[in-house]
């Protein structure tokens, strides 16, 4: 019981933390002398959660997984669309392959849309407001590669607590995310680069990538039943 409520008690300090994140960003655009205030403040929070998450963590249990078949690219809608509830006005722009919306997976969908949102709220965690965010995927023999970009340009906050931001590392603010993946027999990993930005690719194993739905043949006509015999006419 404590450790559920540890883990909801970082759900909602992370909640607030983005909220003030988001909001920090469009004062700073809007050259507001409390933005840098209000940016401390959201760190602090954000820095919070990890440390309450990092208690709740137990990476030697197994987890049980629920495995469905999910189309990635709605999963994906979905956690952008949680990210960007958070952090109004603040707002990143994203860019999605086109071609892996069409892909599914053997998943989880709940893990997957969890480690999904964790990582993307990262991503705007070291992003400032309209930065651009990639999200794209290939496949390599058999695997699939799912990759999330940033232009890491800073947060929206002073230098001195950006770098205190990030003191943990990336990759340390993802054990959670790294932990639901490798559920899946995956892999995570981090790049990051000092005022270039970051990229964390999810690989899944080929057993989890599932063909694609065979083409369901239509016939030419559209509506109204067969197609009328020679001479006949259409209701």
């Amino acid at each position: 019981m404590l450790t559920r409520r540890m883990r909801l008690a970082a759900h909602d300090v992370r909640g607030v933390g983005m909220t003030l994140h988001g909001h920090a960003d469009h004062l700073v655009a809007a050259g507001d002398a409390d933005a840098a205030g209000i940016a401390a403040g959201a760190a602090d929070l954000l820095d919070l959660a990890d440390d309450l998450q990092d208690l709740t963590i137990d990476t030697q249990s197994p987890r049980v997984l629920r495995d469905e078949a999910v189309l990635l690219g709605a999963v994906v809608d979905e956690a952008i669309g949680a990210v960007c509830a958070n952090i109004l006005p603040g707002r990143r722009n994203w860019r999605i392959q086109p071609d892996l919306r069409p892909v599914r997976l053997r998943a989880d969908r709940r893990a997957l849309r969890h480690a999904l949102t964790r990582i993307l709220a990262d991503a705007v965690r070291g992003t400032r407001n309209e930065d651009w965010i990639d999200i794209g995927g290939s496949p390599v023999e058999g695997c699939y590669t799912l990759f999330i970009a940033d232009e890491g340009r800073g947060a929206a906050m002073p230098e001195a607590l950006a770098r205190r931001q990030d003191s943990r590392g990336i990759s340390l603010r993802l054990a959670l995310a790294r932990a639901l993946v490798e559920a899946h027999g995956g892999h995570l990993s981090v790049e990051a680069h000092a005022g270039v930005g970051s990229k964390v690719s999810l690989s899944f194993p080929a057993d989890r990538v599932l063909p694609e739905p065979a083409a369901i043949s239509r016939p030419s006509y559209s509506y109204g039943g067969p197609a009328p015999a020679a001479g006949g006419h259409d209701r």
